[in-house]
């Protein structure tokens, strides 16, 4: 490497250094999203009951019986897809 002004030198990596970081932080999160599958919103129970507005007891009771759209077991644990959750909400939440 050739000697140069120090100075000169540490202008250029405080202007390069940032510059390199932030490329790098853009390209890992394109790769990231291109990468990741898309999974639509899930949420528990209880965020269930407050979107439906049935209690946790109802909706588990409903679910037993195959009556809430958008239902799923997922490792043990009752999961609710929020967008058909919301949609069977705003039809009066009617047994599916």
């Amino acid at each position: 490497m050739p000697n140069g002004d120090p100075s000169l030198l540490s202008a250029l990596k405080a202007l390069l250094i940032p510059m390199v970081k932030e490329a790098v932080a853009e390209a890992l999160r394109e790769q990231k999203s291109q990468l990741l599958p898309v999974y639509p919103e899930k949420v528990g129970i209880a965020q269930a009951s407050e979107i439906s507005g049935y209690s946790k007891n109802s909706l588990y009771q409903m679910h037993s019986k195959g009556q809430v759209p958008g239902a799923l077991k997922v490792g043990g644990k009752l999961m609710f897809d929020t967008a058909t959750l919301r949609e069977w909400r705003d039809k009066g939440g009617n047994v599916a």
